[in-house]
Order: structure tokens, then C-alpha cells, then sequence
């Protein structure tokens, strides 16, 4: 199981860059043997009447390493599978842990394997 810290820098960098440029919507880091090998990012565009800007919630550097740390420690976690990170308002609202496992005594049991 890996440590939060033996990720490369740039792991960190790109998740926390990602988390400041969505407002709404969400980030799925997909994980492969224990390396996060994928980034997607879906985001909703609002428009405000009449041509005025909305305000989104600000994002603290110091709930940011929260976030982070906990964001690691899930991937750390999962050798095959992925994590959504849901945003609203330019604040996390919710993380889900989808993880993957392979039963290889079973595979041939039922045909060709699961």
C-alpha cells in the first residue's frame, strides 16, 4: 500500500489545479496498480441573467490540504478503480470510492472468468 507522499508532485499539483478550475461539476481520477493514469473533468457552464457574473465560493488554501490529504489517502487505498469528487459551488461536496478486484482462483470456474 502506498503512502500519500510517494506520489510524484505532480499528482498533487494537477488534482489541486483541477479542483480550483471547477465550480460545478466533478473530477474522476481513474486509478491503475496504484497510479492515478486518468483525469476527467465534466463541468456545468452557468450563465447569469442579464450578462451579470456569478459568484462562486471561495477556495481556502487551508481546506484545500484537507481535501487533498484525504484525496491521497483514498487513492492510496485503491490499486484498481476510481475516485469522483463532486463540486458545488466551487466547494467539495462529496467523494466516492468505486474499487475493482479480480477473483483469479474463480476465473475458469464459470467459463472463460468473470
Amino acid at each position: 500500500m502506498k503512502k500519500p507522499s510517494d506520489f510524484p508532485k505532480i499528482v498533487h499539483d494537477v488534482i489541486e489545479q483541477a479542483i480550483q478550475d471547477v465550480n460545478f461539476g466533478s473530477l474522476t481520477l481513474i486509478v491503475q496498480d496504484s497510479r492515478v493514469v486518468q483525469i476527467e473533468r465534466t463541468e456545468k457552464i452557468l450563465v447569469a441573467a442579464k450578462g451579470s457574473h456569478a459568484a462562486y465560493g471561495k477556495k481556502s488554501a487551508e481546506g484545500l490540504k484537507l481535501v487533498r490529504a484525504k484525496i491521497l489517502s483514498e487513492i492510496a487505498d485503491l490499486q484498481y478503480g476510481q475516485i469522483l469528487i463532486k463540486i458545488q459551488d466551487g466547494r467539495i461536496i462529496q467523494l466516492e470510492k468505486t474499487e475493482k478486484r479480480r477473483f483469479p482462483e474463480v476465473e475458469g470456474l464459470y467459463g472463460d472468468g468473470i
